[in-house]
């Protein structure tokens, strides 16, 4: 399998087409730290080649520090209903064989995941790391930082 990603402001799957606003991008300027960014999209198409067509597989986006460490991308509430860190997002898919498709032929899987008001608390590099069936496929790099403010000009 084969992965192909991009990072956006926004971007959502109709009819397993990526309608995407704002792609192509890998770094966040904030203006200070801590700092919230409000929204920011992954998209993946998976290529799923003729063999692997029929079978269940698992999809997973998480997000690493440049040290490894996973970084929460949201907090839902845990069985008791605390604020519980997310660290993954992702889930089961499978793409079917239709009649006309030809042995060696692939079939493609499209994802967006949205992460509205992610949290940062410092400058650093990110890593957006994709997995398919527990194998990490690709990697976006995600850089964060202060956006440097140009002093006025005198004349």
């Amino acid at each position: 399998m084969r992965v192909d990603a991009f990072l956006a402001d926004s971007a959502e799957v109709v009819q397993n087409k990526i309608y995407a606003l704002g792609a192509g991008w890998n770094i966040i300027f904030v203006r200070g730290f801590p700092a919230v960014h409000r929204r920011l999209s992954v998209g993946a198409v998976v290529h799923v080649p003729f063999t692997e067509t029929n079978r269940p597989h698992n999809f997973e986006l998480k997000l690493l520090t440049e040290d490894g460490i996973e970084y929460p991308i949201g907090v839902r509430p845990d069985a008791e209903g605390k604020a519980s860190p997310v660290r993954a997002m992702g889930g089961d898919f499978t793409v079917g064989r239709p009649a006309h498709l030809v042995d060696g032929d692939e079939q493609v899987a499209s994802f967006a995941f949205t992460i509205d008001g992610l949290r940062f608390d410092k400058p650093r590099l990110f890593s957006w790391v994709i997995s398919v069936d527990g194998e990490e496929m690709t990697r976006l790099p995600m850089r964060v930082q202060q956006a440097v403010q140009q002093g006025s000009q005198q004349g």
